[in-house]
This record gives C-alpha cells, structure tokens and sequence, in this order.
C-alpha cells in the first residue's frame, strides 16, 4: 500500500493545485467581508 507521502512525490502537480484551492478561497473570503461591510454610497450633487 502506497503511502500518501510517495503519492505526492509522484505528483507534485498537487501542491499547484493546493494553491490555487487556497488563493481562490481566500480571493472569495475577502470578497464577501468586503461586500458584506461595504460603505453606503454618498450621492454627489452637482
């Protein structure tokens, strides 16, 4: 039975993957905080 360490040395496309899966969660987190507490819009009058 191969253990999960010589999976991953097989594949190291993984790690890529990982990342990716980090920074679009990430990315998305921030988004909605920001969305979530976004300020209210002032009206310019002219």
């Amino acid at each position: 039975m191969k253990t999960i360490s010589e999976f991953v040395s097989r594949h190291p496309w993984i790690y890529v993957v990982l990342a990716f899966l980090v920074l679009l969660t990430a990315w998305s987190t921030l988004i909605s905080v920001a969305v979530k507490f976004a300020p209210k819009q002032v009206e310019v009058k002219r």
